[in-house]
């Protein structure tokens, strides 16, 4: 079993209200005289329920974006500005020192060779030693396919600790890539119908997505750190759906890098989480009335309202992830993570208890984590 110690989140200084970037959004298809009715903005920002996001890129740069290489190398350094700040308040609330750490695994889509987890060792005095797990290309499930996949570790190494950090900055793709794909989209909507569901997409991504870091510090059973009271990973489970890479992801295109979402998701969903969830359960001779915490990614109203629907929860079940959606929209896979973070923050439920995290994201895949208190 591997035990969940301690976790530590961080957000960026920037903070918009969504009618303000959806203000923004529309403000820059009238100075580019785009025509497309903007009351669809309007819309689809109002219907994902998000009262606001944090930016680690300020809009004061939405109308006139620097360049690629520019922002691609500053979303290097401030993320990992963030990152350093997030980890530090992990280890200082455990009163644990960096050489103590065992093993680092890193989550996130940023491109950078080194990765942050070697750059941050440049920063932290972890050992040199120190063995490290990057993790690239699982988006939103990050977080929890982090939790999983450093289980697995300890499970091996009962003795030592390890620490997941995450970190996307999405509202890197304000910083030009937006504006560029939305304008060419627009552009070629006469002669090209098809392109609608496209930009539809590109709206409603544009919607979703803020910024923000989380660390975690997971250690052995046999660590000094493994105390009763904490949450236990005790069994977790790994789904992908074959032929479904294209629902959801992150694509090259010309004028910059697009955010992939497709609406089936939804649908798909519904289908992945009992192949996910029943399983699990039954592994452990449980049913989902058994399960007092439920900490699921919120990937929009769609994605919750099919995990309530679905498992036929009640309307607290799943309370934290609506709130984490209206305070700080999605920020990909440091979100479920940040739920962990408010639930270990609230009262613990009574020893014996059982929790189920949940995340999603491309592939069409999803990862769920068995807990015990």
């Amino acid at each position: 079993m591997a035990y969940i110690v301690t976790t530590s989140t961080g957000f960026p200084e920037h903070y918009y209200p969504q009618e303000v970037l959806a203000t923004a959004l529309k403000k820059y298809f009238l100075m580019m005289d785009l025509d497309f009715d903007l009351e669809t903005i309007d819309r689809f920002f109002t219907n994902v329920k998000i009262n606001g996001r944090y930016f680690t890129f300020p809009l004061d740069s939405f109308y006139d974006p620097p360049g690629v290489a520019q922002v691609a190398n500053e979303a290097i350094t401030k993320c990992l500005n963030a990152i350093e700040t997030t980890v530090n308040k992990l280890l200082d609330k455990a009163a644990i020192s960096p050489q103590e750490i065992s093993q680092l695994t890193a989550t996130t889509l940023i491109a950078a060779t080194p990765g942050l987890d070697a750059r941050l060792i440049n920063r932290i005095p972890f050992s040199p030693d120190i063995k490290r797990m990057a993790l690239t290309g699982v988006g939103c499930m990050g977080g929890a396919f982090g939790l999983a996949r450093i289980a697995d570790y300890l499970k091996g190494h009962p003795t030592e600790s390890s620490v997941l950090f995450a970190m996307e900055p999405s509202s890197g793709l304000w910083q030009g890539s937006l504006q560029r794909d939305l304008t060419s989209m627009i552009k070629q909507l006469p002669e090209n119908p098809g392109v609608y569901s496209d930009i539809i997409m590109t709206i409603v991504t544009a919607a979703l997505f803020g910024d923000g870091s989380a660390a975690v510090l997971m250690v052995g059973e046999d660590h000094p750190l493994a105390q009763s009271g904490q949450p236990r990973i005790i069994d977790t489970r790994s789904v992908i759906l074959p032929n479904t890479v294209h629902l959801m992801g992150m694509d090259l295109v010309d004028t910059g890098t697009r955010n992939i979402l497709r609406p089936e998701v939804a649908d798909y969903v519904k289908v992945a989480l009992h192949k996910t969830i029943d399983p699990l359960l039954a592994e452990h001779n449980l049913s989902t009335e058994k399960i007092d915490r439920w900490m699921v990614h919120p990937g929009g109203p769609k994605i919750i309202k099919a995990v309530e629907e679905e498992f036929g929860l009640d309307d607290q079940a799943l309370q934290e992830s609506w709130d984490a959606l209206a305070e700080i929209g999605n920020i990909s896979s440091p979100t479920v993570l940040y739920i962990l973070d408010q639930s270990l923050a609230a009262e613990q439920p009574p020893a014996g208890s059982y929790g189920l995290l949940l995340a999603m994201g491309p592939g069409f895949s999803q990862e769920a984590i068995l807990l015990q208190w």
